[in-house]
């Protein structure tokens, strides 16, 4: 299920050299013969910076962008003289709690991250002082930011929003939505619409079969990740168990092997083949090679660092990684041999 996170705080900074209205400045500097008068002629009709105040319940009525009212502004409409002004030229719609904020250069702007913001389309951009016409040498740049929390920060920094990997994921979403609204035809002869998908709409809809083939890739991909970490687990319990008996032969590779892993020419689809537990505790046995330090293991990857919580093969909480030794040159070359013997070490 999706759960929908609104940023903490959100800001926005005008960063060209453009007004919605005419100004004036004046430059001092220590001379005062020197002193002179500036006025801005780059002048933009729309673009302005608009955020409601009604916050989620403004969402609840029209929708992301309007899709449940079918107006893209959400209410909004360019201010006349009715309403209240305050400095900066900022309109407050006391009816619909649109506040509107011109644009004007180094104009920083910041709100809580519920309410609905937009940005107006640019009308025009007049010439400036030189004749020349200044949307062929300046456009609108507005620099955006929202702030997250520790708990959805990093899952948000993966797709910011109005990034290009957000806007594709947005244009995916809607292209899903609008393939799952078929219309039918009542007995009566009035059209009417069903939610459903069915094969016939996953065909022509290019971006709801990307999305099932990217959601079944992720399934696999998790599955196979947790049938990994449970495979890791079932070793480890029994190298450990193993270790504590003190009678107990070493456990070859191979009785790992044959003990987790299903035989390689059955043809049933479950994981893991002997071919697969072997190649697993391949891997599991490079982890140790990569980092004999268990201090960076801990903080790092676990694949080769299990703690004895129970203390089957030691003192309670003793970390451990395995170690294979082969019987022929003392060493390992290529994928570790099934006559290779497993123990445990405990890390220092």
């Amino acid at each position: 299920f999706n759960v929908t996170v609104p940023p903490l705080w959100a800001g926005t900074v005008h960063c060209s050299d453009l007004w919605n209205d005419q100004k004036k400045t004046v430059e001092n500097d220590d001379d005062e013969q020197h002193s002179q008068c500036n006025f801005h002629q780059q002048r933009m009709q729309g673009g302005e910076f608009c955020v409601n105040l009604r916050g989620l319940d403004h969402y609840q009525e029209h929708g992301y962008k309007g899709n449940l009212s079918g107006d893209p502004s959400g209410g909004w409409k360019r201010p006349s003289n009715s309403g209240a002004f305050l400095n900066g030229g900022v309109h407050i719609n006391d009816n619909n709690q649109w506040v509107t904020i011109p644009y004007a250069f180094n104009r920083g702007i910041a709100h809580r991250g519920d309410l609905p913001h937009l940005s107006t389309p640019i009308e025009s951009i007049s010439k400036n002082d030189r004749g020349i016409d200044a949307a062929q040498e300046i456009s609108r740049v507005i620099v955006g930011f929202n702030v997250f929390g520790h708990d959805v920060g990093a899952r948000i920094a993966k797709a910011p929003e109005h990034s290009k990997l957000f806007r594709r994921k947005v244009r995916l979403y809607r292209s899903t939505l609008n393939a799952s609204t078929i219309e039918r035809e009542s007995s009566n002869g009035k059209s009417c619409q069903k939610s459903g998908i069915d094969l016939s709409q996953i065909r022509k809809s290019k971006g709801l079969t990307k999305l099932l083939v990217l959601a079944k890739r992720e399934r696999v991909k998790e599955e196979l990740r947790r049938n990994q970490e449970q495979l890791s687990r079932k070793i480890w319990h029994q190298i450990i168990n193993n270790h504590g008996q003190d009678d107990a032969a070493l456990l070859r590779v191979s009785d790992i092997v044959e003990k987790f892993g299903r035989p390689n020419d059955s043809l049933d689809s479950v994981w893991p083949k002997s071919n697969d537990v072997h190649v697993h505790l391949h891997h599991m046995l490079l982890e140790t090679k990569r980092s004999q330090d268990a201090t960076q293991q801990k903080a790092g990857h676990m694949l080769n660092l299990f703690q004895d919580i129970d203390g089957t093969a030691g003192p309670r909480g003793t970390w451990y990684h395995i170690v294979a030794k082969e019987k022929k040159d003392g060493g390992l070359s290529g994928l570790i041999p099934l006559s290779a013997t497993l123990d445990v070490i405990e890390c220092s």
